[in-house]
């Protein structure tokens, strides 16, 4: 029983390393797909990038009053 749920942990463990497209399935796309796509790409990363860096480096709450939220 130990030994079947370590293989399904494994394989599931694989599974989330798998990317959800192979790459014979981007060679399929027209170029304007794949340029919404990589626009699509660039804004998840800039929005997840200003996410992680509004987290690590937030401002004390006593400085906030001198600086407005650029956003």
């Amino acid at each position: 029983m130990e030994k079947m749920n370590q293989t399904e942990l494994e394989q599931l463990a694989q599974q989330l390393h798998r990317p959800v497209m192979s790459l014979k399935d981007f060679s399929q796309l027209s170029e304007q797909d794949l340029n919404v796509l990589n626009q699509q790409l660039q804004q998840t990363i800039q929005r997840e990038n200003r996410r992680i860096n509004q987290s690590l480096f937030q401002m004390p709450f006593f400085l906030r009053l001198f600086f407005k939220n650029n956003k």
